[in-house]
Order: C-alpha cells, then structure tokens, then sequence
C-alpha cells in the first residue's frame, strides 16, 4: 500500500439520544452500570468478562478479559457528575487506525427526560466509513441497543 492511499484527516460526528429518565439516573447507569447495558457484540475479546468505566481523571474505560487481560478502549479526561463525561482514545491498526479519538458526553435534563450528547472526533487514519460507522456506532451504544434500553427498562 503506497503512502498516498491512506487518508489522514479528521471525522466528526455528533448525535443526540433522548432517555426517558432523570439525569442522575442516567449518568449512575452511565458511570456504574456500564458493564450492564454495554452491547455484547460490541466487546472485541473473545470472552470478555465485562466493562468498566472507571468515572474519574485518568481512570480507564476497558474491556476486562480476566488474568490482567483485556482491551484499553479511552482513558478519562473530565468528570463533572452528573453532567460532562471526556475520553481520549487510540485506534490501532486492527481497528482502522493508526488515529487518536475524542469523546465528549454531555448530559442535559430537559422535561424530565436527559438528552445524552455525545460528540466524537477521530483525527488520524479516516476515510469515507469513518463518519457514518462512528455515528451508527454511538447511537446504538446510548440508544436502544444500549444505555437508553438499559435505563428505561429500569425507571418506572
């Protein structure tokens, strides 16, 4: 592969989920939970025994595969409970990389409910999936297919 067929750039996505729950609900599954509601076809081990998001500066957001095993997905940047969660990632070549990433989680209470916003960059190896993958990809982790599936099914 000669060097001019990689693409080096950047890919933003934002996306919204509405979760019909307070926000100190949502950010305790968000934060505490995590393990509960993290989509099984998500983990990239082959028999992983959870997930943890460690909720402070410097903390670890991983796959625990056991026997000090596992996978590092962001390192914790900002905590500001219940409200502001940043992560700082790196995709290696098996996952599109070489290319860093930054997530931001904002949790807004609005009528009862929290909006969940999440707004990722990926800067590095990018190309036309990136985005569109990215974006799929967090709308089934706070959607349905995850925390807002989790949390609703939770809250009366």
């Amino acid at each position: 592969m000669t060097q001019a067929s990689i693409g080096v750039g950047v890919a933003r996505v934002e996306v919204e989920v509405t979760i019909s729950a307070p926000r100190e609900r949502v950010w305790k599954a968000l934060v505490e939970e995590t393990g509960q509601w993290w989509p099984k076809d998500f983990y990239v081990g082959r028999e992983p025994k959870g997930f943890i998001l460690e909720a402070r500066p410097g903390g670890r957001v991983y796959e625990d595969w056991g026997g000090d095993a596992g996978a590092l997905w962001y390192t914790v940047l900002v905590v500001e409970p219940p409200a502001v969660l940043e992560l700082a990632g790196h995709l290696t070549p098996a996952f599109g990389g070489p290319a860093t990433t930054t997530a931001r989680l904002t949790l807004k209470e609005q009528g009862g409910a929290t909006v969940v916003r999440v707004e990722d960059a990926v800067f590095g190896r990018v190309d036309e999936n990136t985005s569109p993958r990215l974006r799929e990809g967090w709308r089934t982790l706070m959607g349905s297919g995850g925390l807002k599936a989790h949390v609703e099914k939770q809250t009366p």
